[in-house]
């Protein structure tokens, strides 16, 4: 399985080229709550935040600090905030404007969502009571791997997505505008007769494009799924459409917005009848919709009759009918194309967790795979790149090799890092940490590129050191074409962060 950055990271990248550098000297205990990048809509670093625990205060409070940098390592501001130390931070997004940070005081029965915006000033809290309940099942959503608790949308806003204990199991979707414009609340009625839970997808500055997916029981083991499509500005419902098991079941896995606001929907479909959460997909589709909800494409790509005969063999060479893509992202380029950059993976049985009394299966996940489509979403090519294997158990013997892969993602047991795009969207790359397995030396963790550039697509490599002793690593995404390291030593108590300039 694949060693997670905050236990397997750089130690060193040996390529001889200038790196800024920077000591975080007041964050000496190192008691880090949360920390992340200032990502654009282009997927550019804009700079860096750090969430961090200061002091212990009186009567149960802590002082918290928020440091910001920008992608020089400058910095902005360093803003000072006094909670309960009841709160967890569950999760933080940045939409361009500003920095959200999702709290729960568990105490209290509280959501609470804190705001700063790029200069470091706070904005008005909101709060939002929750139930014992409504916590247990927002957790176990969490876990999942299928939810987005927060949702960034750009330029305008952000998404709270929540659980609500209505007469059954259900739903509720805040939006919090940070642009002056209306917030709003889009909740599940409250005398729905089954279980509902709501996934965002996609959102801009017109709609919101989200997956609900509904149950009978808890103990069913049939799901249906809706996309459901919401005006941004007044949060109606537009439009919505079923993909439910008896007339067209589909595992919708990614959605964005076009330049002329069509909706693209990406996923996996079945045979009709088939249950998305037990049974093997047929292929994949791209289905198109205008923002009426009317359909203007839908075209399907079979793993048996198209991508399986476009499909390289594996690195040892095999070719296997039971092997899987789990996708990451998708870009669309310059020329209208659309590259879908992926991992390669298939169920397999797991000896260990079988002696072990755990799951007897488990997912081998094998090398990565970037899908070339047309503007018309028809399969062009399939380039691979060669890694190592990782193996992850499942999250249930009983479920489709899909849904586990979905699930595990959150987990982090794929390979993939980060995509960067540059802003004319004609040069874009992606990124994988690799564990290879060497014949006559010692094994090495490898940070690897995929690079498209003037409509070819290249490779890179650079070979990393783990994580040892006293001083431990981590790494994020930096400004294109850099990544940015975290050293932290333990003795010492120090912070340490510096950039490097890739080989791209």
């Amino acid at each position: 399985m694949k060693k997670l950055l905050t236990t397997a990271l750089l130690c060193a990248m040996c390529i001889g080229v200038y790196a800024q550098q920077k000591s975080l000297d007041e964050i000496t205990s190192f008691k880090i709550k949360n920390s992340g990048t200032f990502i654009d809509k282009n997927k550019d670093v804009d700079g860096y935040y750090f969430y961090y625990e200061v002091d212990k205060l009186k009567k149960g409070k802590r002082e918290y600090a928020i440091k910001m940098l920008d992608n020089n390592l400058n910095d902005i501001a360093t803003k000072s905030y006094i909670d309960d130390k009841n709160t967890i931070l569950a999760q933080s997004k940045f939409n361009n404007q500003a920095l959200m940070f999702a709290m729960v005081n568990l105490k209290e029965r509280m959501y609470k969502l804190v705001t700063f915006d790029k200069s470091g000033n706070q904005g008005e809290d909101i709060k939002i009571e929750v139930s014992k309940k409504e916590l247990r099942w927002l957790s176990m959503m969490m876990k999942s791997g299928d939810f987005n608790l927060l949702f960034p949308v750009d330029d305008n806003g952000f998404l709270f997505n929540y659980v609500k204990n209505n007469k059954k199991l259900g739903y509720g979707l805040k939006y919090v505008s940070t642009n002056g414009g209306a917030s709003w609340d889009f909740n599940s009625p409250e005398d729905a007769k089954e279980l509902l839970f709501l996934n965002p997808l996609e959102a801009n500055d017109k709609v919101v494009v989200a997956m609900e997916g509904s149950k009978k029981s808890m103990l069913s083991q049939t799901i249906d799924m809706k996309v459901v499509v919401i005006d941004i500005k007044t949060g109606k419902r537009l439009f919505e459409k079923d993909f439910s098991r008896e007339d067209n079941p589909r595992l919708i896995t990614n959605a964005f917005l076009t330049k002329d606001d069509n909706v693209v929907l990406l996923g996996e479909y079945f045979d009709k009848g088939d249950n998305i959460a037990k049974d093997d997909s047929k292929g994949l589709f791209a289905q198109v919709v205008d923002l009426t909800g009317n359909e203007i494409s839908d075209n399907k790509v079979s793993w048996e009759h198209k991508i399986d005969k476009m499909m390289p063999a594996d690195s040892d060479g095999k070719k296997r009918k039971s092997t899987y893509v789990y996708f990451h992202d998708i870009i669309r380029t310059q020329t209208g194309s659309y590259y879908c950059i992926g991992e390669k993976y298939r169920k397999t049985i797991s000896a260990g967790g079988m002696l072990l009394g755990g799951n007897a299966t488990q997912l081998t996940i094998t090398d990565a795979v970037i899908f070339e489509f047309n503007n018309n979403f028809e399969l062009q090519n399939i380039k691979q790149i060669e890694k190592g294997k990782s193996r992850a158990p499942s999250i249930t013997d009983f479920g489709s090799p899909q849904l586990n892969a979905h699930a595990l993602a959150a987990y982090g047991a794929f390979d993939y890092e980060f995509t960067q795009i540059d802003q004319d969207r004609d040069r874009f790359y992606s990124t994988f940490i690799d564990y290879e397995r060497l014949k006559g030396e010692k094994n090495k963790l490898a940070f690897k590129a995929v690079m498209y550039s003037d409509g070819e697509l290249t490779e890179d490599k650079i070979y990393l050191q783990e994580s040892k002793g006293k001083v431990s690593f981590r790494v994020l995404p930096a400004k294109l074409g850099h990544v940015m390291i975290l050293e932290y030593n333990r003795k010492e108590k120090t912070l340490d962060i510096h950039l490097e300039k890739l080989n791209l």
